[in-house]
């Protein structure tokens, strides 16, 4: 029994499990049902059902990683739940639905912050008396009052995320109650940017990496205004550890210092200043379960083209100048080419996949090395602003960023699994966008061979993107990157080829697919299986082994390649292909493309269809072959090695 509490509850920090607190706090049986099995040879194992949880039925064992109480071995939903049609996710399951948040906010000179939330929740079952919200652990609460006055009691533990609100009568299912939470506390904080040490750009679901910012030994005299948490920042109900949230109505009023400029969510629908106060107020166009914002002392500028909606680029102007001087970091334009590509890459996706849903822009510079995106709101890391190098990494990274207004955000992720239809596509996107709109095929195929090769350094011993966020926790937390993003990315790469009409070199079959997807499920959730029927109904034949193969699948295929080629009559030859296929199932099945070169100086493309561990055929054609070359424009995500013809 000890092991098994342990478990569930952390008493460091005064927690425990959610589903089993809300059961024991609202005197409900919800169902929840926790197993804890002692084994005497392995590990200890525990079963749990979760009825709050999307996939409700876990398999776990210790956790591997510093912090981490347990790991999920497997997760799938009850049996009752495998014929829906739309999978639910984590915030379907939770016993209020949150409807509409109404903010007000106050940063005061010296960026104090303090704010009033107001929210209305209604229920979702019957006997709701307890509910669990997230807020940054340095904000401390004040009070929470219903729409009456009544004056809800609430527990919070040093330093703890979680607040657990009693609502001064209970809640009924279909019943709406509205909440006033006031807090304040270390939001915001400001001080002289340090000599970085800079690591690699990690991008987690919905929020930066848990680091900190840049840091190391002072460099210049300029303040930087650190965003400690753009997540939690406002009571966030029930947010799950990946960061699953409810879309709600946002209305933020915010209170800043006139010296500063603050950038948010949503329509600007007003801005005044009163004397040293300026007072914005903004409405998110539709639903959303993001919300954040910036503030500091940036200069702005405006992008205004007919072709797009408007931009405004904010940015550290005097910080630039400090660090320029210090001699650290290049001496890009911040203004120039960081707003190229965020105004290109909005124009060039609006063409791609078609309208936006915000209908203005706000990209905004962070002392961070990291980027996020929310709706008509873009993070962009300093970095970004400084470094010059020609590997293409940075002018895709503005460009992802701007991808997610259609990719998580215009279209958003089901569940947790289908986390790859936000930054696989924002990842593809970042790259189409370079070799389409910058003309610099070097620079796209030169980051898709080094995708593929650390893909290829992890095959065989990490988990398929299906599994999607679940990677974050497992031994290998990089392979969320690896696979979500950069397999993710290199899985729409094949579709994309394998739509390519090699006469022409059109990809407009592609195009159209892509459109199509986002305007069926622009401003909806979308799971893999909804994107696989889109797939499916542009090439008119069923996809399942693709999708088998490269999304719930690991296996990476090495090819062997041989050929001969023999004169018939009439100057035609024959051609003799011979194609081995390593490290994969026998079953595995791939079409992949082939370039002929012929010595009269012509060029043909096909597809040739790879099945099992021996692939053999016959070509006539109409001139000698000089060359040839499998998987060109990098079609598949595998190997290819040549070996003579025996």
């Amino acid at each position: 029994m000890g092991d098994a509490v342990d478990h569930l509850v952390d008493g460091r920090v005064r927690s425990a499990h959610p589903t089993l607190m809300s059961a024991l706090l609202n005197g409900d049986s919800n169902g929840f049902f926790y197993a804890y099995v002692k084994r005497e040879s392995g590990e200890d194992l525990m079963l749990e059902v979760d009825p709050q949880k999307g996939e409700q039925v876990l398999l776990l064992r210790g956790g591997r990683l510093e912090g981490q109480k347990t790991q999920t071995v497997c997760q799938f939903p009850e049996a009752t739940d495998l014929g829906d049609s739309v999978p639910p996710s984590d915030g379907d399951r939770n016993p209020l639905k949150i409807e509409a948040y109404r903010i007000e906010a106050t940063i005061e000179k010296g960026l104090g912050f303090a704010a009033a939330a107001t929210m209305r929740v209604t229920g979702r079952r019957d006997g709701v008396r307890w509910a669990r919200f997230n807020l940054f652990k340095e904000l401390e609460v004040d009070s929470v009052v219903d729409e009456t006055g009544a004056v809800d009691t609430f527990f919070r533990a040093s330093k703890s995320p979680e607040v657990w609100v009693r609502f001064s009568a209970v809640l009924q299912a279909g019943e709406t109650r509205s909440l006033r939470v006031v807090y304040h506390g270390d939001l915001i904080t400001f001080g002289t940017l340090g000599r970085p040490t800079v690591q690699r750009r990690v991008f987690t679901p919905r929020g930066p990496p848990r680091g900190t910012p840049i840091v190391g030994d002072p460099v210049g005299t300029s303040q930087w205004y650190f965003m400690r948490d753009p997540n939690t920042w406002f009571p966030r109900l029930g947010l799950s550890t990946y960061g699953a949230s409810q879309p709600a109505d946002m209305d933020l009023t915010f209170h800043a210092p006139s010296r500063y400029r603050l950038a948010s969510i949503g329509r600007l629908v007003e801005s005044r200043t009163d004397g040293a106060v300026q007072t914005t107020h903004w409405v998110a166009e539709r639903p959303t379960g993001e919300a954040s914002f910036n503030v500091g002392a940036f200069d702005e500028s405006e992008i205004r083209d007919p072709r797009i909606p408007p931009v405004t680029l904010q940015v550290n102007t005097e910080g630039h100048r400090a660090l320029r001087a210090a001699g650290f970091f290049g001496g890009l334009n911040p203004e120039g080419d960081v707003g190229a590509d965020v105004a290109n890459s909005l124009g060039f996706f609006s063409q791609a996949f078609g309208p936006p849903l915000p209908h203005q822009f706000y990209a905004t510079e962070i002392p961070y090395g990291y980027g996020q995106a929310f709706p008509g709101l873009i993070y962009l890391s300093l970095v970004t602003f400084q470094t010059v190098n020609e590997s293409g990494t940075e002018e895709t990274f503005r460009a992802h960023e701007m991808a997610h207004q259609w990719w998580g955000i215009g279209v958003d992720a089901a569940t947790y699994r289908d986390a790859w239809l936000s930054e696989g596509f924002a990842d593809f996107s970042g790259l189409w966008y370079m070799q389409l709109f910058l003309k610099d095929n070097e620079k796209f195929f030169k980051q898709l061979d080094d995708w593929r090769r650390d893909i290829r350094a992890r095959r065989g011993d990490i988990a398929p993107i299906g599994l999607g966020t679940r990677l974050i926790g497992t031994d290998h937390p990089g392979d969320y990157s690896l696979m979500i993003y950069r397999k993710g990315a290199w899985v729409l790469q094949m579709l994309r080829n394998m739509m390519l009409d090699f006469r022409t070199m059109k990809e407009d079959a592609f195009t159209a697919m892509m459109q199509d997807f986002y305007r069926q499920y622009r401003g909806r959730r979308a799971s893999t299986r909804d994107f696989q029927r889109v797939v499916e109904r542009h090439v008119d034949t069923p996809m399942d082994w693709f999708f088998d193969e490269w999304v719930n699948g690991t296996a990476i295929p090495t090819y062997i390649f041989s050929w001969h080629a023999e004169p018939e009559s009439g100057n035609r030859y024959l051609l003799r292909l011979r194609i081995r296929q390593e490290e994969v199932p026998k079953e595995f099945v791939m079409p992949v493309p082939l370039s002929i070169e012929f010595a009269d100086g012509g060029r043909a493309t096909i597809r040739v269809t790879v099945r099992g561990p021996l692939t053999e055929t016959e070509l006539h054609l109409p001139a000698q072959p000089s060359k040839l070359e499998l998987n060109p424009l990098n079609s598949v995500l595998g190997e290819v090695k040549a070996e003579g013809w025996k």
